[in-house]
């Protein structure tokens, strides 16, 4: 009973010093709840969805006179690797032989043999993810080497990844072909990213 009393006497009794006490412990919830999302985005979810993914390596159309590398890093939604095997579906429709798997340490960093390097990635802050970017890092030299990027983000438009990875393959003497920059909320990007594929002759 005395806590009650004293918890009334507390709050204050004018309208406006109400709505001022209540307008200031609504602002410290919410800021207490995005300090607290921060943190559990930065030290959980990132390293998660950024950490090397080991994968097996997929072969479609094995008799395909050229072959392509499709090398993608998954996401926190599989739209990533939708959207990288749509595009590797519509390559192998082409004639291509391709090959596809994660950016992993089992992806391939010698491309001697291949005609045609597909990157796919998902953008946090604008920027490509981390293991698509270790596995470019890794190569010393695309040797002129075709190359197409595939940029895919949920919140806002990937443009800018795109630039900073295009801008890695040139350092690297690669040629860069074409870019797909795609919305999560574009409910036709897998569609358009085999149309894209099936576009590129071998």
């Amino acid at each position: 009973m005395i806590v009650v009393c004293v918890g009334l006497r507390l709050w204050p009794q004018k309208r406006w010093k109400k709505i001022v006490l209540v307008f200031f412990l609504t602002l410290f919830v919410v800021v207490a709840a995005l300090i607290t999302l921060f943190v559990v985005v930065t030290l959980v979810v990132l390293p998660q969805i950024n950490r090397d993914i080991v994968s097996g390596i997929d072969v479609m159309n094995s008799d395909g006179s050229k072959t392509a590398l499709v090398v993608y890093q998954p996401g926190f939604t599989g739209f990533p690797r939708d959207v990288s095997y749509a595009f590797a579906n519509g390559l192998a429709s082409s004639g291509w032989k391709v090959e596809i798997t994660t950016a992993g340490s089992q992806a391939p960093s010698n491309l001697s043999g291949y005609s045609l390097l597909v990157l796919g990635f998902p953008v946090y802050g604008g920027r490509p993810g981390d293991a698509i970017v270790r596995y470019v890092n890794r190569m010393s030299n695309l040797t002129g080497i075709s190359t197409v990027i595939i940029a895919l983000d949920g919140l806002n438009s990937p443009g800018e990844s795109v630039d900073i990875m295009k801008q890695k393959v040139k350092a690297l003497n690669g040629i860069f072909h074409e870019s797909l920059a795609l919305w999560i909320g574009n409910l036709s990007a897998t569609d358009f990213a085999r149309k894209a594929g099936s576009e590129i002759a071998p």
